[in-house]
Parts: structure tokens; sequence; C-alpha cells
């Protein structure tokens, strides 16, 4: 009595853990015999009683199972009606009691011992049972539509090798290439997962119970992330009218907007965040990264600065928010806030940030420099760290040209003085663009104006100076007023 009683324990550890809903497309892969009523009606009070009398529905299953032990067909037709209604260790055992010498050549007991190890999650085993069946029937389909989801997650290249198997057998079966759409999604093989999802998007009928809803939304992201925006938003627009509430598709349609610089539609399409229509959980960066883009684009700078704030409450990781919210202080004349964001974009690239980010902070200290209200502590402070920065990126990239125009710009602290040190970095624009003038022009023009100005107001002047950079100035922008002043004034001092 104490053995029976251990086993009868055991089997309720066992006997009715079930593990997920039975999957509806069960009788798509294998057809159990008929089950006899009398077994019927007993497996039904095993899963009757389960819910209040455990201990009954154990001996209930015993005595079943002690008519049908030995009985292949029995124990099939059983094991499948506990399959069916969750009860998965009591299949599990049914299936197991069908032992290899009684499946024979049948390949629907191996399809159902399969699909029993899916329910269990023990996919090497399940694996192994459509392998067996394949072994019968090389072309058996539903033996390889499983064995390739076994394979989808396990063994992505063995899966994709039974999908293409597939295809061979059935070319008009459009789920083919959603599957292998997935595992190339999966992969992060882009190109490969785009090409299968259009041809199964293209196949499929537009009829949202059969499209697979995870799959397009992975076609859209795929496309998005391949910066095909006129695309997604085609498409998002489509998917759209078969789900009508589906946030990420109203998102990819909204993003595909701003990207292709359709402003009206974008502004049209942005209601789902403008208006909230979600919880606020549901929104992503981009959402609101995307949504400041489109305020920037239309100059409407206040909100742009609040919907970047709201992206990187979302996500304070993302760099290039710190960045252009920083570029949106400043032309919103905020130039200490943008100096601030700017460094914490730079603790947030960390040992990625090169020259040039180094060269930007150098101009958000201008900046500040040149704000106007600023304490002038604060204000020295800043132009002694410009200048200390513009002196590290010049002497690791003696060749930038723009550092030198900020540097100039920066210690041109008195524009009614000629100032010898701006006379200098100025020149060597001048001489550092003499070789590629075109490409350079409006640096040279610059350069071009200062230089005459203190050319004529050093003491002594520096006519030849002048003619020389007038000269630039002229074949640069003959119409340009300060141009057309200065000729004037050459030709009254000759």
């Amino acid at each position: 009595m104490k053995k029976n009683r251990l086993f009868s324990a055991a089997l309720s550890v066992l006997l009715f853990i079930g593990i997920g809903a039975p999957k509806a497309q069960a009788q798509d892969y294998y057809q159990a015999p008929p089950l006899n009523p009398e077994f019927e009606v007993m497996a039904k009070q095993v899963v009757d009683l389960n819910l209040d009398d455990p201990e009954g529905a154990n001996k209930a299953f015993a005595k079943l199972l002690k008519k049908i032990v030995g009985k292949k067909n029995d124990l099939f037709a059983v094991g499948d009606y506990f399959l069916k209604n969750n009860a998965y260790s009591a299949a599990a055992q049914c299936a197991k009691k069908i032992t290899e010498e009684m499946a024979g050549e049948d390949v629907n007991v191996y399809m159902f011992k399969g699909e029993v190890y899916m329910k269990g999650k023990q996919w090497g085993l399940a694996g192994g049972q459509y392998d067996m069946a394949l072994n019968y029937d090389s072309t058996y389909v539903p033996a390889i539509r499983r064995i390739a989801f076994v394979y989808k997650n396990v063994n992505p290249d063995a899966a994709l090798d039974y999908l293409a198997k597939l295809q061979r057998i059935e070319p008009e079966n459009f789920r083919v290439n959603k599957d292998k759409g997935d595992i190339y999604y999966k992969l992060k093989r882009r190109d490969a997962a785009i090409e299968n999802y259009q041809a199964y998007y293209n196949s499929a009928p537009k009829d949202s119970t059969v499209l697979d809803f995870n799959s397009c939304q992975q076609y859209v992201l795929s496309l998005f992330e391949a910066q095909e925006a006129a695309k997604v938003g085609e498409l998002s627009t489509e998917m759209l009218q078969l789900w009508p509430n589906a946030m990420v598709f109203k998102r990819m349609r909204f993003l595909a907007d701003v990207d292709t610089y359709d402003l009206d539609a974008a502004a049209e399409h942005a209601s789902y965040i403008v208006n909230q229509e979600y919880p606020d959980s549901s929104y992503k960066y981009l959402d609101y990264f995307y949504a400041a883009k489109l305020n920037e684009l239309n100059n409407e700078l206040e909100p742009a600065i609040e919907y970047y704030k709201k992206a990187l409450a979302v996500d304070s990781t993302q760099a290039l928010a710190y960045k252009d919210l920083s570029n949106i202080y400043s032309q919103n004349q905020q130039a200490e806030l943008g100096l601030e964001t700017y460094k914490k974009y730079l603790e947030v690239i960390g040992d990625k940030a090169d020259l040039s980010d180094k060269f930007f902070l150098g101009r958000r200290y201008v900046a500040v420099y040149q704000e106007q209200g600023v304490d002038p502590e604060k204000k020295q402070q800043c132009f002694d760290e410009a200048n200390k920065i513009f002196a590290e990126v010049m002497e690791k990239k003696p060749d930038f040209i723009e550092v030198y125009i900020q540097c100039a710009r920066l210690n041109n602290t008195d524009s009614s003085v000629a100032n010898e040190t701006v006379k200098n970095y100025y020149l060597k624009v001048i001489e550092m663009t003499a070789e590629t003038p075109d490409e350079y022009k409006r640096q040279r023009l610059e350069a071009s104006k200062y230089l005459f100005f203190y050319a004529i107001n050093v003491e002594p002047n520096d006519l030849q100076l002048a003619r020389r950079v007038l000269d630039i100035a002229a074949g640069i922008n003959p119409n340009d007023k300060f141009v057309q002043q200065a000729t004037k004034f050459m030709e009254m001092s000759n």
C-alpha cells in the first residue's frame, strides 16, 4: 500500500501540469484513431476530477491506463484526448507507453509523440520524433513543417534547409516565406528577411485572420532599418487597414513621413502622440524623438525641446537626442542649457567621443561666452575653455580649417580694434585653402574681410595685404556690400 501511495503522489505531481493552451492546429499534423466511447468517458472523468479531487483523478487515470496499456491505437486515441484537453503529463505517459516497436511505420504516432514533446518544450525529443516520421516518408509535409518549427530557434540553418525542402514540395505555400523571414529577422540578416517577408506579404491574402501580425511588424521594422522610408509609409498605411488600432503601424507611418519630409502628413499622423491615444507606457523613445524632429523642421523650438526631453525620459542612453537637444537650446538662445546638454551627450558616448565632438564642445563654450547677460566670471571661464579646446584640436588636426575660423571669431573681442591674434588665425585660413579655393569660399570671404579691416587699421597701414585680400574677396563675391565699399576706399587711397 505504501508503494501505491508513493506512486499515486508522484503521478499527481506529473499528471496535471498543464503547459499552455493546446494548439488548435494539432489535428493538422497527425490523425488519431477513433476513441473508444468507454475510454472517452474514463478520460473525461480524469480531466474533470483533477480540479476538485486530484487523488481521485490519479486513481481514475491508473484504472484507464491499466485497460489500454499495450494497445497502440487506444493509447494513441486516449493520449490525443488528453493532449487536446491540456492534460500534458497524462498525454506524455500515454505517448511513452507506445513503444517504438508498436509504432511501426505509422507516421501519425511519431507526429503525435512529437506534439506531446512540443507541449512539454522538450525540443530535442520532439525533433527526434519528427525525424522518425521523415525516415518513413521524406516528403511528409506535416513533419517537415514541425521540424522546421522546432529548429527555428535552436538550429536556424537546419530549419532553413527544411523550409527550402518544403518550398520545393509546396511552392504556393506562402507561410514558408513567413517562417524564413522570421528566422532571418532573428539572425539579423536584414536583406534576406525583407526578401522573404515581401514574398510572403505579396502572396498572402490581405486578411488579418490570415496574415501574421508579428511577421508584418518585423517586415516594416526591417525596411525602416534599411532606410526604405517611402516603402515603410506605404506598407504601414496598408496594414492599418487590417489592424486599425495597431500603434506600431501608426508609429512607423509617422516616422516614415518625417524621414521623407512630408511634413503635412507627419503633422496629421502625429495625432496618436499629440492626442495621447495610448497609455503613457506604450510610447517609445522614437515616438517622442521624431515628434521633436517634426517640430524642429517646422522651426517650433519650444515644442521640440519638450519632446526631446520626453524622449530622453523614456531612454536616457540615447546620445543623439542629447546632441540634437543641445543644438536646439543654442538656436533658442539658451546657450548655457546647450552647453550642459552637450556635456551630457559626451558623458553618454564616453570613449567613443572623437575630435569633432571635442570641437563642438568648444563651440558650445563660445555660444555661452557670446550670450548676453552671462556672469562675467563665467564668460571668462568659457572663453578660456574654448581656447584650450581649440588649441588641442589644432594640435591633433592642424589641417582642420573650421577650428581656425572659430578661434578667430572667439578672439575678436573688440571688432573696432585690429587684433593680431585674430589676423594670424585668418591668415592661416587663407594659406590653408589656397590650393582648393572653390571648396572654401565662405571661409575665405570671411577671412579676407577681416584681414582687409586689419590691414587698413593697423599702424602703419598694410596696403599690400589689403590689396591681396580684397582681390580674393572680390573674386568670390564682387556684389558683397563690404567688398564694394572696400574697393571704393582703395580707389580713393591710390
